[in-house]
């Protein structure tokens, strides 16, 4: 196994590690080795396998459909999060109330890319967030056994509503700072999305995608 570009200036250069010392090495084809440094190059370094890693996989899915705000800048710092919260596949989704355009999102995916595979050294993932290019809210589909949506004005359905039924995959949407507009609830409620609530306190984007992540979680983790 080789080492370059960025997983190499990642291992030499930041961990400062040296030839003879230990190293987790991900092939990206669902495999996480120990290995140990046999020789380190100008730019690369040479990995021996040494044993191959018991990795625990989630029997269930992930996806978030995630409403854009006008900074996307916001996006890249909740990929690292949602990388090590478990979702599988993330969908920025255009809403009524994002102001920005299909093109400047299509123009962030090779970071966001770049974010997500950075990412799973640190949670120990077999494969990245998968992420996928933008579209309309009014064009999520989703086959996924359980659907929700979080929303601002819904008040009386929790997730805790949940506990006890079993599901294998979840389509998650979370709103921008603006919110959604009644007309895409009513559109998602009829594409069989379940409205829930987050609590009391309408929270930052950012905060709600954790926490609604979180108790998802709770439903899938049986």
């Amino acid at each position: 196994m080789v080492l370059t570009d960025d997983e190499y200036h990642h291992a030499v250069k930041v961990r400062r590690l040296k030839e003879g010392d230990k190293v987790e090495v991900n092939d990206l084809q669902g495999n996480i080795y120990l290995g140990e440094i046999l020789k380190i190059e100008k730019n690369k370094a040479l990995i021996k396998p040494i044993q191959k890693q018991d990795i625990k996989i989630p029997d269930y899915k992930i996806t978030l459909y995630q409403c854009m705000p006008n900074q996307l800048s916001k996006i890249d710092d909740i990929i690292e999060p949602i990388s090590q919260l478990g979702v599988d596949r993330f969908v920025p989704v255009l809403s009524k109330n994002s102001a920005v355009k299909q093109s400047d999102v299509e123009k962030k995916i090779q970071k966001w890319e770049k974010i997500a595979l950075n990412s799973i050294k640190q949670c120990r993932r077999l494969y990245p967030v998968s992420i996928d290019k933008p579209v309309k809210l009014s064009n999520i589909n989703s086959y996924d056994d359980l659907k929700v949506v979080f929303y601002e004005k819904e008040y009386e359905r929790k997730t805790k509503d949940l506990i006890g039924k079993t599901f294998q995959n979840c389509s998650i949407v979370i709103g921008n700072e603006g919110g959604f507009k009644e007309d895409e609830i009513n559109l998602l409620v009829d594409k069989g999305f379940l409205p829930l609530s987050l609590g009391n306190y309408i929270l930052k984007m950012e905060t709600a995608i954790i926490v609604g992540i979180c108790q998802i979680k709770i439903i899938l983790e049986r």
